[in-house]
């Protein structure tokens, strides 16, 4: 990939914008903080980059944490009798529109929760995006394949500003190095035990037991749904050392919670 490709799509990313197949999205994250009985509107904007017309599909769906459990070593352990999805909750206007080359639409995104619903909740709005076609080019379209439409995900939360139940923490902690690597590494667990989103910083302290010396890696920013628990890889940083080390792995997620921590003793040679 070209450095300008990569810092392109690093900016979109900052930006909370997405592109796929000659458009985009605008913001990819929707975070609604309704209490009980409560109603909010977010606006989202669609925009068409293709060089002719394209009809745009949006529909709620759940937040399928499984598939993020296989995609990404997360793993769900949603509490029975809770459910976790605020699909129902939303209402999209317009959920159909066609747009030619270069126009844009705003898309109203209503989230009304029902009374006595406290707990955080998720879902996802997708974007589908299709090129106009006439008769003839849809019987072509029939006859060879079936064509795939390309989508957005739009990342949707809804967490009551009365729930305040923060609560993150980190085990497991193991080395994990193989012959191979260049650089030791080692893995935890990061797991949302509260219902609020856990938005926080894993990141490596090294303390020499012999200086008292201190050093501290790059942090590593992390995004769980309650009851979801995250597996890390992290690694020491690049020249450390030799020495007699205690080796504490992090997590600060805010909220004037404390810092969580695992740690163990190592020997850099």
């Amino acid at each position: 990939m070209k450095k300008k490709s990569f810092l392109s799509i690093l900016y979109c990313l900052a930006s909370g914008i997405l592109f796929a197949q000659d458009f985009e999205v605008a913001p990819v994250k929707l975070n609604y903080d309704c209490e009980p009985g409560e109603l909010q509107t977010k606006v989202m904007t669609v925009r068409n980059h293709a060089n002719q017309k394209q009809q745009f599909v949006l529909t709620a769906s759940d937040m399928n944490l499984d598939s993020a459990k296989k995609a990404g070593n997360v793993k769900n352990s949603t509490v029975p009798g809770i459910s976790k999805s605020c699909k129902e909750w939303i209402t999209i206007n317009p959920a159909f529109f066609d747009l030619n080359p270069n126009e844009s639409k705003e898309v109203k995104v209503v989230m009304q929760v029902p009374a006595g619903e406290l707990h955080t909740r998720g879902a996802m709005i997708y974007v589908s995006a299709t090129e106009e076609q006439n008769a003839l080019g849809a019987d072509k379209q029939m006859k060879s394949a079936i064509k795939v439409r390309p989508r957005i995900g739009v990342k949707v939360v809804q967490s009551p500003r009365s729930n305040k139940n923060y609560k993150g923490t980190i085990t497991n902690l193991k080395e994990i190095t193989q012959p191979k690597d260049s650089l030791r590494s080692f893995q935890v667990t990061i797991s949302n035990k509260g219902d609020k989103m856990l938005d926080g910083r894993v990141y490596i302290v090294l303390s020499n037991l012999e200086t008292a010396k201190e050093i501290k890696e790059k942090p590593k920013k992390l995004s769980l749904f309650p009851s979801v628990s995250k597996v890390m890889n992290l690694t020491l940083p690049k020249g450390t050392p030799a020495g007699k080390y205690s080796l504490a792995v992090i997590l600060d997620y805010g909220n004037n919670a404390a810092l969580e921590a695992v740690q163990m003793n190592i020997v850099v040679k």
